[in-house]
């Protein structure tokens, strides 16, 4: 069957680069902001969306109303002019283009309907670009004075109404946002949610995030879960946990949204916790903790007054005795509780899992260490897609909405003695990394920058987006010690303008966490591709006797793995692709071959040989997936069949894998029955100088403590031997 081959990445890249500047009329790019900001508050820098501090979005002990299920749809093929230009010039436009849909009495009863979460936009075809979801619900009469408005994702740009109100829009397909609905809200009685979603066709504009052809489906639509959940006045709106080998940093953002609060008090308990088969796909974390057992830590901190509208942000950090690390062979958890209090009253509490772990580039060799031992990754790479019921040999099609469906992949990758996930070039979604904590899997997380150009680079980081979709990716999944790595490119075009977008994404990175490391995946074709040079790990997409290198030669491998690491002689080298497709049986035995040859070429050199420097091997792909590239409907690269049996080359996988694996059993958090533990010490809350000052006294004390106890046994038995 012709089809791939090296014209076809070849020829993807040409239709790239001649629509973003082969155009002989200037582009107009899209003037719609960004609406994502990191400001300084007491306390340090917090990031802002909608006029509001990013909250977390996981499930809390709140009131809370979830909005799943069937919404009103009506689907179109608009030709959009205006949608991405800045609502202060569009809003008027876009409000008359709802019309009637704004009103209460509007008879949506001919529309159809689309479950949420979910899509419009099932492969193999869609037409539809802009698209109307409105849902009608009721509050109760008790529900508090105030809320928030989340959803999980909305693919691609969302417009929000809510009883006739505009509340807002958000850019990017698979990160969450969140609405303060205020007093449009209706306490007691109906309210009516209308939602705009245009998904602009792939490779009609430059401006948008992926802009061009795919080698995925992009699934249009209200694609993550909705909900409204009560907010109270002073509120712990987040909490982010900065790991470290013996401890971690702690910052709780709080925000008083009501009138000046006297005597408010931090209250921060860090419980064991341990998974199970009965907890392991339940959302919340507080499902967790390990019942009767001592907390590791409480600890209270007085915060004084919080005046009206007042964002602070505190740190509560702490050193932990005798602490369970996170890895993927033993993925221990923690979670963290974290109360509110004013006039010894409860105001807010929050529950967050979080893992103790450590990932670095070794400053003495290019190899990766994990909680200081090295390390050598052996990936899978999977799709947010469904893979099962399969129809007709191909996927079932659509986003996947429920963490079962995840957990089958992931043990499929367990089948095959994987450690390390990455997922497609999206953010995942956010089940996966709760799952990879709590299972034991790495995750390599990305942002679209998918084949990206000079111009396209340009663009898109003048706009800001790339930035907005990074720091979203990174505060949603903050506390997941699962996720080690942060993608920030994939087989992009370019020197100058690359460099400037990866130096300005890693700094972003380091700015608001820093416990990552940062990567790209490069063409492999260009082993002395120089734009990795400011990110922490050199990444390559490795096809030779693919899509490139002529015949598949281990001699080739080789001498390209030696120039990519002589091109970045201190950076483990990261093979983030490796694998061909399989449309035949005769397919499936060359499939096998490019796995063997390729695999035999990298194992030699994993960084945990003395001169080796291979941090990481990824098969593409685990499953076969659904591709909106032209020519193709399914992506035939999977380990497994969409009918969940094994290829021939799974075998080999899983057998190669096991052998050079240094992760043990990864992937059996919840058979392991690992349950987390250790002696807290609270630290000050004055930063780095405190806790050095904690940590040295921690760490001399007991030497000390035994030279003086010496001493004083040696002085008393002197004085023994004189009176004798």
């Amino acid at each position: 069957m012709e089809r791939r081959l090296a014209a076809g990445l070849a020829t993807l890249l040409l239709v790239g680069i001649c629509l973003a500047g082969c155009s002989s009329q200037p582009a107009q790019h899209a003037t719609l902001k960004p609406t994502l900001e990191v400001s300084q508050v007491d306390g340090g820098p917090v990031a802002f969306q909608n006029g509001q501090p990013v909250p977390e979005f996981g499930v809390q002990p709140r009131t809370r109303l979830d909005l799943d299920g069937a919404w009103r749809f009506q689907g179109t093929e608009l030709t959009d002019t205006f949608s991405f230009n800045d609502r202060h010039q569009t809003l008027t436009r876009l409000t008359a283009e709802a019309g009637d849909r704004l009103k209460d009495n509007f008879d949506d009863s001919r529309w159809s309907t689309s479950q949420v979460p979910g899509t419009f936009d099932l492969p193999p075809s869609s037409r539809t670009t802009v698209a109307w979801y409105r849902k009608t619900f009721q509050v109760p009469e008790t529900w508090p004075e105030r809320a928030s408005l989340k959803f999980g994702s909305a693919n691609y740009l969302a417009d929000v109404w809510l009883n006739g109100r505009y509340l807002g829009y958000h850019e990017g397909g698979t990160t969450p946002f969140a609405f303060d609905p205020g007093d449009a809200l209706r306490k007691g009685a109906s309210n009516t949610l209308l939602v705009r979603i245009n998904r602009t066709e792939l490779g009609a504009r430059i401006d948008l995030i992926p802009w061009g052809l795919t080698d995925w489906w992009e699934y249009g639509g209200i694609t993550g879960r909705v909900w409204l959940e009560a907010q109270p006045d002073l509120a712990a709106v987040r909490a982010d946990v900065v790991p470290h080998l013996d401890g971690a940093d702690v910052f709780v953002v709080a925000h008083n949204q009501g009138p000046t609060v006297d005597a408010v008090t931090l209250q921060v308990d860090v419980l064991p916790a341990a998974v199970n088969q009965g907890n392991v796909l339940n959302p919340d974390p507080k499902a967790l903790v390990v019942k009767g057992a001592e907390p590791v830590l409480s600890r209270t901190l007085d915060l004084g007054g919080l005046p009206a509208g007042a964002v602070r942000r505190v740190d509560a950090p702490f050193a932990v005795r005798n602490p369970v690390l996170w890895t993927p062979a033993r993925p221990a958890l923690y979670v963290l509780h974290v109360f509110l209090i004013s006039s010894e009253v409860i105001k807010d509490e929050l529950y967050e899992s979080f893992g103790l772990r450590q990932i670095k580039v070794d400053p003495t060799a290019p190899r990766l260490l994990l909680n200081g031992t090295p390390v050598a990754f052996h990936g899978v790479a999977t799709h947010d897609e469904r893979s099962s019921p399969s129809s007709s040999g191909r996927p079932a099609g659509g986003p996947v909405t429920a963490a079962g469906e995840l957990y089958d992949k992931l043990t499929q990758a367990r089948g095959v003695n994987a450690d390390l996930i990455r997922d497609d070039h999206t953010p995942p979604n956010a089940l996966l990394p709760m799952l990879a904590d709590r299972l034991g899997f790495a995750l390599w997380e990305e942002i679209p920058l998918y084949h990206y150009t000079p111009e396209t680079f340009l663009v898109a980081m003048q706009r800001g987006i790339p930035q907005q979709m990074l720091a979203e990716m990174l505060l949603r999944d903050f506390d997941r010690p699962s996720v080690l790595f942060h993608g920030l490119s994939n087989e992009s075009q370019g020197v100058g303008e690359r460099v400037s977008a990866l130096t300005t994404l890693r700094d972003l990175d380091r700015k608001l966490d820093g416990t990552r490391l940062t990567g790209q995946a490069a063409y492999g074709s260009d082993p002395a591709d120089p734009t990795s040079a400011p990110l922490d790990v050199a990444g390559y997409t490795f096809y030779y006797g693919v899509f490139y290198g002529g015949d598949l030669d281990i001699g080739k491998i080789q001498r390209a793995l030696d120039r990519a690491h002589r091109t970045y002689p201190t950076k483990p080298i990261m093979i983030l692709e490796f694998g061909r497709w399989a449309d035949s049986p005769e397919e499936e035995q060359t499939q096998a071959q490019v796995f063997k040859v390729t695999y035999s070429a990298i194992e030699p050199l994993q960084d945990l040989q003395p001169d080796g420097y291979v941090g990481a091997a990824v098969w593409w792909s685990l499953d076969d997936y659904w591709t909106e590239r032209p020519g193709l409907e399914t992506e035939r690269f999977g380990l497994y069949r969409p009918d969940g049996s094994a290829r021939p080359v799974q075998a080999l996988v899983a057998s190669a894998y096991a052998a050079t694996s240094t992760s043990g059993s990864a992937g059996r958090g919840a058979q392991e029955g690992i349950v987390s533990g250790g002696q807290g010490i609270p630290l000050g809350q004055t930063g780095a100088p405190a806790r050095l000052l904690a940590l040295t006294v921690y760490a001399l004390g007991i030497p000390v403590l035994l030279v003086a106890g010496l001493v004083l046994l040696l002085t008393m038995s002197r004085r023994r031997t004189r009176a004798a």
